[in-house]
């Protein structure tokens, strides 16, 4: 497309690229660290919504690098300030890495990693509501199994047509070491989702820490606390078929979890 070789051409000139990137996972908070930190005083968000998508869909990254860039601010806009890309899918995908290195360089990365049994179980919840929803397109790719049929499925090898890939998306150690192949580890913060809940304020300090910027004053951490962002309005109460999902899943990560703290050198309470 014409627009998009002048894109290509212009804005590497005139736009900023992201300073950081949240990689993922997928239903590990990203969105509400991204509209947390979107409201520091020297961050600056993108043009579009949080996901912008580039890396993961083929599509989007053979429109160009400018095409890219054309969802954030100009540099002038930007001045000093940090600006940043948060794609959930960016962690999962084993393509990424080097994409990212080619166009962004050494960038610094943030990873948000969810027990990987709750994280099955939130995405399920998240794709099985789908088929209720008002928007066809995702209506289309509503999961109508049960949350065990999935995850049986899968182990089981069992192709569908869209991939949620409840139980692959859980194997951090995979797609951490992945990331190590062409990052060094200075340039990752792990983060676990346990601590939105349990040490917010550690955790946006850490990242404050990482990224060099001052931290949040303890009025608006307080504020945080009080808000929830993308917060899925699931029913509470599991069926025994979804108890009996959860557990066949506790037991099957154990060696991919081990695997992870090994790495990690470091345990989570999953």
């Amino acid at each position: 497309m014409i627009k998009d070789l002048i894109k290509n051409v212009a804005y590497p000139m005139i736009k900023s690229r992201p300073d950081f990137l949240i990689l993922g996972t997928q239903k590990a908070g990203t969105t509400s660290l991204y509209n947390y930190l979107i409201q520091h005083s020297d961050v600056i968000k993108n043009n579009s919504f949080k996901e912008i998508h580039y890396f993961d869909e083929f599509p989007n990254y053979q429109r160009g690098f400018g095409w890219y860039l054309g969802y954030f601010p100009s540099k002038k806009q930007k001045e000093n300030k940090l600006t940043l890309d948060a794609t959930p899918e960016d962690l999962y995908f084993q393509h990424i890495p080097q994409l990212i290195k080619k166009d962004l360089g050494n960038i610094k990365m943030i990873a948000i990693l969810r027990n990987p049994v709750y994280r099955a179980y939130s995405a399920w919840q998240m794709y099985h509501s789908f088929s209720k929803n008002p928007h066809t397109h995702l209506r289309n790719i509503a999961d109508q199994r049960t949350f065990l049929e999935a995850i049986e499925e899968e182990q089981k090898g069992i192709k569908i047509e869209y991939p949620y890939d409840y139980i692959n998306r859980g194997k951090y150690a995979d797609q951490l070491k992945n990331y190590y192949k062409h990052f060094d580890k200075e340039n990752l913060l792990i983060l676990n989702f346990d601590q939105f809940k349990d040490d917010l304020d550690n955790l946006l300090n850490s990242i404050c820490d990482f990224l060099s910027l001052e931290y949040f004053s303890s009025e608006k951490l307080q504020e945080f606390k009080e808000i929830k962002y993308n917060s899925g309005k699931y029913k509470v109460e599991k069926s025994e078929s979804e108890l009996q999902g959860i557990q066949q899943l506790k037991d099957y990560f154990i060696p991919y979890n081990e695997e992870l703290y090994n790495l990690l050198g470091y345990r989570y309470t999953w």
